[in-house]
């Protein structure tokens, strides 16, 4: 069920030499803005992929730029997967080198495909995450978010959720809700210890300034 890199999942910060000259290519993407570097990047999912994906496709898009290159990232903030199925829930397009990486999770499946709620996926998440009726903004759209994931079980659905930061620690919470009623059966809950911080660890880290406009 935890996350499967496909791909060499691309880090945000990463250890380069300071004598790199900036790179010309990635100066002139950031010129022509946020909106074509997207269609850039969407451009290199979509070659090999049918149908098409589209940027509506996903909950949040982030373009994030160093002086050597840049990082779209397509994601999911909310998913729900049926049994025997995988979905990409992340999808990471780097340029200029074009370099596609993408993480997914699983309900056991290997055949991952990109994630197209059906109207049944969509009466899961809101029973689970809605069941008032009242929150108009579950999938934090826009905006990246910490994932909420949800697998079905043969008589409970399992809600994973998890907010982590290398630095910072973060919490997790996983439960198991029941498929009729929405009622909580269980509930497991914890908190990440925030990384050790070394000297080299902030010696030469490539710098990252994400791209609004």
């Amino acid at each position: 069920m935890k996350s499967v890199l496909l791909l060499i999942l691309l880090s945000i910060q990463v250890t380069y030499s300071q004598n790199a000259k900036p790179n010309k290519e990635v100066e002139r993407l950031v010129k022509l803005g946020r909106e074509h570097i997207i269609e850039s990047a969407l451009k290199e999912i979509n070659e090999s992929e049918v149908p098409k994906i589209k940027k509506d496709d996903f909950h949040f898009i982030t373009v994030k730029a160093s002086d050597q290159r840049i990082l779209v990232e397509f994601g999911y903030n909310v998913l729900y997967l049926p049994k025997n199925t995988s979905y990409y829930s992340s999808i990471i397009v780097e340029l200029p080198s074009k370099n596609v990486s993408k993480s997914s999770e699983s309900n056991g499946s290997q055949n991952t495909a990109f994630y197209n709620p059906t109207a049944e996926h969509l009466r899961v998440i809101n029973l689970i995450l809605n069941p008032n009726g009242k929150n108009s903004d579950i999938f934090h759209k826009g905006t990246p978010y910490s994932p909420t994931i949800i697998y079905e079980e043969e008589k409970h659905y399992k809600v994973d959720f998890s907010s982590r930061d290398p630095y910072l620690g973060g919490s997790f919470s996983s439960e198991e809700i029941d498929k009729e009623t929405g009622e909580i059966l269980s509930t497991i809950s914890g908190h990440y210890e925030p990384a050790p911080i070394f000297p080299e660890d902030t010696i030469d880290q490539e710098e990252f300034t994400e791209i609004k406009n």
